[in-house]
């Protein structure tokens, strides 16, 4: 079973992940090399990054499937969008103009670094009372949010889901986020860890040195649930 990438800009020229064909296509190689065999595409809809509609997006999943297929890359491609929470969020919702992850209820959202633990718990009720289901972008970046991480106990018994960066397992994304990462994960905090690929670089989507990890710290059962059972079973 292949590792399900549930976080990443490979969308050619759509935001500030991959900036054209030959650099997804070059991504979409390392993510294969890296055990990964499906990979949920999420393009920012952010002001400054890009708003894209919903069908832009599907439209550009579809061009990139059939890419893929043309050079045979055993990768399969789904649709998403990473939301950057803000009030015409919850209106894009009450209006079903969306893109869910996969085929799911759920939606990827994301907030600014500094956002108060109260403005995040506001934020993800009101998604709840849309009828989504938030799931909540490498949550470790949020700083007030891990000051104190039983607010994000008690949001999940809420029926939200929260995302960790494979780079931040792994520390290469600094020893606060590992610790903060690794603090999460001990408490059984995280249901899914993705790559967050933005480049065929340092923000490449690697997965396999964080899956090692994974593997010695959480245990097998954790471990495929974050890899890759717990997006079977919520987003695909």
């Amino acid at each position: 079973m292949g590792y399900i990438d549930m976080h990443s800009h490979i969308l050619p020229g759509m935001d500030d992940g991959s900036r054209n064909m030959p650099q997804t296509l070059r991504m979409l190689e390392i993510a294969v090399s890296e055990g990964i065999s499906t990979m949920i595409a999420t393009p920012h809809n952010m002001p400054g990054k890009g708003c894209p509609p919903v069908s832009v997006v599907h439209r550009k999943v579809d061009e990139l499937r059939k890419t893929v297929e043309q050079e045979g890359i055993p990768l399969e491609i789904v649709a998403g969008t990473e939301y950057y929470y803000r009030e015409e969020v919850l209106d894009i919702l009450e209006d079903g103009d969306v893109v869910t992850l996969g085929e799911s209820d759920c939606v990827l959202v994301e907030f600014e670094p500094m956002a108060e633990r109260n403005y995040i718990r506001n934020a993800v009720r009101n998604i709840l009372g849309t009828g989504y289901r938030p799931v909540i972008a490498h949550v470790e970046r949020y700083a007030k949010l891990m000051e104190d991480i039983s607010v994000l106990s008690d949001m999940r018994k809420n029926g939200i889901l929260v995302q960790v960066n494979a780079m931040s397992v792994t520390g290469d994304n600094g020893r606060q986020a590992k610790k903060d990462v690794r603090s999460l994960l001990k408490k059984g905090l995280v249901d899914f860890v993705a790559t967050d690929a933005h480049s065929d670089g340092r923000r490449a989507p690697f997965m396999e040195k964080c899956a090692d990890v994974l593997y010695k710290k959480c245990g097998v059962q954790y471990a495929d649930r974050l890899l890759f059972g717990n997006a079977e079973e919520f987003l695909l």
